[in-house]
């Protein structure tokens, strides 16, 4: 029962994350069409926001309302959960590689300063300050995103009967 409020708790966070996550994706698709490699990033930020509502639909179908769901739904979660575990694990070692070595963010707060016009009044401090913020908050959401794959694999093969054709009475 306690894993199911965590998971419950994990996929509310997870889906408002998605949402920020899907208009910065909007945002994102016109320099992605006129960049390729671009392409990469859009792919997986879609992955992570295909992953986070269909895991969040699979909670409040089967396991809240005992509904029956089609197979796609299992699906698209495995095979979305593959990708989002992969940028979990990224954004969890890219931010403790960055807390390890504090001189990885003053550089990378360096060549922000570099491009960022006169006009802006941004000091090299709330740049470095906005850097570590996000490094956290991509740290917190890695482990938050690795954790909910990990429960949404085991529910899923708790709750397999879900996703069976109800049978019809005789």
């Amino acid at each position: 029962m306690r894993s199911l409020l965590l998971y419950r708790i994990l996929s509310y966070a997870l889906l408002i994350v998605a949402g920020f996550l899907a208009l910065m994706l909007l945002a994102a698709l016109p320099a992605a069409l006129a960049n390729p490699v671009l392409l990469l990033f859009v792919f997986l930020m879609a992955c992570v926001i295909i992953y986070s509502y269909s895991s969040w639909r699979f909670l409040s179908q089967a396991i809240d309302k005992h509904q029956y769901c089609k197979p796609r739904l299992r699906d698209l979660i495995k095979v979305n959960s593959y990708f989002a575990l992969g940028i979990g694990l990224l954004f969890v070692l890219q931010g403790i590689s960055l807390m390890a070595d504090p001189k990885l963010s003053e550089d990378a707060a360096n060549q922000a300063m570099a491009n960022i016009p006169a006009e802006a009044n941004f000091s090299k401090d709330d740049v470095l300050k906005l850097l570590r913020f996000m490094e956290r908050f991509f740290l917190i959401y890695g482990f938050v995103l690795v954790t909910h794959i990990f429960l949404t694999w085991r529910l899923l093969r708790q709750h397999r009967d879900a996703f069976d054709l109800p049978k019809e009475p005789e």
